[in-house]
């Protein structure tokens, strides 16, 4: 019988589920190349940040026998990350992991949250042939899919950018220059309009709160690539660049409806390429749902290359 707790963690504790980790990881995809201390090391750092909640399995001699963890990201949502549950090698592994998946989805009602997401990310396509295990798994547990998206690139070094004239009657403005009161009724147009996936998943209170985060002023956000467009006062199109350790990310980029098929979404993309040339990044990601064709159509004009596959899948109570 297995028994699924959240408690407070001691130093033996973290060394036992390094030991796990690094087990359960050995000859797969997603083997680490860090000491085992390393590993105890990262795992006593995440245990001890009040933003990660884990659930611990012990078996019936009250030995470790797997883990999970969920990271609280935003209001209602919660986040798990890679390939998890993380087991012990034992003839009920997958018992235990049903276990742990099903206490992480009681854990998110009992603190309010309204959904339970995990990504899983594919540099290579054995990253892919692994995760099936682990879909099956969520799967069984009620998780739905969400969407795939593809994560890319572009070389700003070797880039060269055409001259797009902004078409008369429209002003572009600074991200920090526009209230978000301004933006919202925009970003649910634009969003909700799109074939973005991931967001079309979410609840409308959801969507709501990944708004509040894409529009947020409080984080690190990049000035000269964080570019609003307006027609006779109105938000109509947008695009927020972020660092993100320490690269810049283009996302969210959108236009309402009614604007699209003018070229406005290549003048704010051409536009924040080259303000990032001139303030020397040497590179920028950004991320599209693998549906969404017409963006894709449009990245790779701009010399965006795939470098990764992500899928998404959710439950809500």
């Amino acid at each position: 019988m297995v028994q699924i707790v959240s408690r407070r963690l001691n130093s033996e504790d973290y060394k036992i589920l390094a030991k796990i980790t690094k087990s359960a990881r050995k000859d797969t995809p997603v083997e680490s190349e860090k000491t085992l201390e390393e590993i105890q090391q990262n795992i006593e750092k995440l245990c001890t940040d009040e933003k990660f909640r884990k659930m611990i399995a012990f078996n019936e001699a009250e030995n470790i026998v797997g883990w999970i963890y969920y990271y609280v990201g935003f209001p209602l949502m919660a986040f798990i990350s890679g390939f998890q549950p993380i087991l012990d090698k034992t003839d009920e592994a997958d018992e235990i992991a049903l276990a742990l998946i099903e206490a992480a989805k009681k854990d998110i009602v009992q603190h309010g949250f309204s959904r339970l997401e995990i990504e899983l990310v594919f540099p290579t396509k054995a990253h892919r042939t692994y995760s099936e295990r682990f879909v099956d798994l969520y799967r069984k547990c009620g998780f739905k899919f969400a969407a795939e998206e593809v994560h890319m690139k572009t070389d700003l070094t070797i880039l060269e950018l055409p001259k797009i004239d902004l078409p008369q009657g429209y002003v572009l403005r600074k991200f920090s220059e526009v209230s978000y009161d301004q933006l919202e009724g925009p970003g649910f147009q634009s969003l909700k309009d799109s074939m973005e996936g991931l967001f079309l998943s979410m609840s409308h209170a959801e969507q709501k709160v990944t708004l509040d985060y894409f529009f947020d002023k409080s984080t690190n956000y990049i000035e000269d690539a964080s570019l609003i467009l307006e027609r006779e006062g109105e938000v109509i199109g947008f695009i927020i660049t972020r660092l993100r350790e320490d690269e810049p990310e283009i996302g969210p980029i959108g236009l309402v409806p009614e604007a699209r098929g003018q070229g406005l979404a290549s003048y704010l993309l051409v536009r924040v390429l080259e303000n990032l040339k001139n303030i020397g990044s040497t590179s920028v990601y950004l991320d599209t749902t693998i549906t969404n064709l017409p963006a894709q159509k449009l990245y790779r004009k701009y010399g965006f290359e795939d470098v990764y596959y992500k899928q998404f899948y959710y439950w809500s109570p």
